[in-house]
């Protein structure tokens, strides 16, 4: 007696065999695979491609397709490969997960070394962009990999693809404060750009965006003193001057305590020049925490800075009153500010030895001081930093 299958299974396996072709080895798949035992790439693939051409929804033919990519670094072609063999079968999932984190990981390596090297030989720069942007192929979620990416963008003074990345780098990984401060390192360089080409409404602009993009990293690290800083210039000169002191003077009545907002309302007010309120907020601070250099530095050059206003007034006022009658003295009060501002600076030194701005102005401070010896050895120091960089 025959035995006949029933129609619905008649028609649900001529639908598989449709879709996924007969899985049974072919010529070309067997060729392929002594080619590949024998390392033999170019043959293999061209036996695969046969097989695709015969077939195009064998899995395995694109698995292997993708193995030999692997082997003669055609990284993109392995990739695409890979997608093709996923989206006819999961049954070479796990190797293509392994093989791909394998790779993108040895790739991202590549490209942070490659930056490392670069500061010899800036085309390394050129070789670390393309491991992040083959990493960012297998890994498209790594936010990581966009920063690798933007810091060569960056290198290479391409700041729209550095600005580019980071951005993804931030809708990957939203909590990623190195991205969001980089960002804005980034957006505020183009700013400074625009100023010294005299486009003041488009540096306004760039400003307005660095000090969004410091906001987002200030949001994530609020204690973070350097962000807070650079926000707050940014917040200047992008004239939101309102957003700057709320961001310092509500940090500072929400935690009076907290030596991080005390030294940022100060530098807030310092660059307002209101330097008795600047010294008022770099004093408490250091009574919370006496070793705080950044308050220690920002106070030496509050008084600094308040001496050269005071000396520049008492010039002028002299001037003037030498056009009377009468004999004048010079108003000399503006050297106590000089003296304050000496132990402070000198602290900062020991603290930052490699900052030749720093050496610049202390030397200028001993001058004014009298302190010649001093002076010459200080801007000795700068001129070496300067010339070794």
């Amino acid at each position: 007696m025959k035995r006949h299958l029933p129609g619905a299974v008649l028609l649900i396996a001529a639908a598989y065999l449709s879709a996924t072709g007969f899985q049974c080895g072919s010529a070309e798949l067997t060729s392929a695979k002594l080619y590949i035992q024998q390392k033999q790439w170019q043959k293999a693939e061209e036996s695969l491609q046969k097989q695709i051409v015969k077939n195009d929804k064998d899995p395995e033919a694109w698995f292997l397709l993708g193995q030999v990519r692997r082997e003669t670094m055609d990284y993109a072609g392995m990739n695409d490969a890979y997608t093709r063999s996923l989206a006819l079968s999961d049954v070479h999932k796990n190797e293509i997960t392994h093989y791909r984190l394998l790779l993108w990981s040895n790739l991202y390596s590549e490209g942070a070394s490659y930056i490392k090297r670069a500061r010899d030989t800036a085309a390394y720069f050129d070789s670390a962009l393309v491991r992040f942007k083959t990493g960012i192929l297998l890994e498209p979620d790594s936010s990581e990999t966009y920063y690798g990416s933007a810091i060569a963008y960056n290198a290479k003074q391409d700041y729209e693809g550095a600005g580019r990345d980071l951005q993804t780098a931030l809708e990957k990984n939203p909590q990623f404060f190195d991205a969001a401060r980089f960002l804005g390192q980034i957006q505020y360089a183009v700013a400074q750009n625009k100023l010294i080409a005299k486009d003041t409404a488009g540096a306004t602009a760039e400003y307005a965006k660095a000090a969004e993009s410091f906001k987002k990293a200030f949001d994530l690290q609020p204690d973070n003193p350097d962000n807070i800083a650079i926000l707050i210039d940014a917040y200047e000169r992008s004239h939101q001057t309102e957003k700057a002191e709320a961001i310092t003077r509500d940090g500072v009545k929400r935690d009076p305590k907290n030596k991080i907002f005390r030294q940022a309302f100060g530098f807030y007010l310092l660059e307002k020049e209101d330097y008795a309120g600047a010294i008022e907020q770099f004093t408490k601070a250091l009574e919370i925490d006496s070793s705080y250099s950044d308050a220690s530095y920002n106070m030496g050059v509050a008084y600094l800075n308040w001496g050269v206003s005071l000396r520049t007034a008492a010039i002028k006022a002299l001037e003037s009153q030498k056009k009377g009658a009468k004999p004048v003295k010079e108003d000399v009060s503006y050297m106590e500010k000089f003296k304050l501002a000496l132990p402070y600076l000198e602290q900062s030194v020991l603290t930052r030895p490699n900052e030749s701005a720093l050496w610049t102005r202390l030397g200028g401070l001993y001058a004014i001081l009298n302190m010649q010896a001093k002076s010459k050895a200080a801007f000795e120091k700068a001129d070496k930093l300067t010339k070794g960089k």
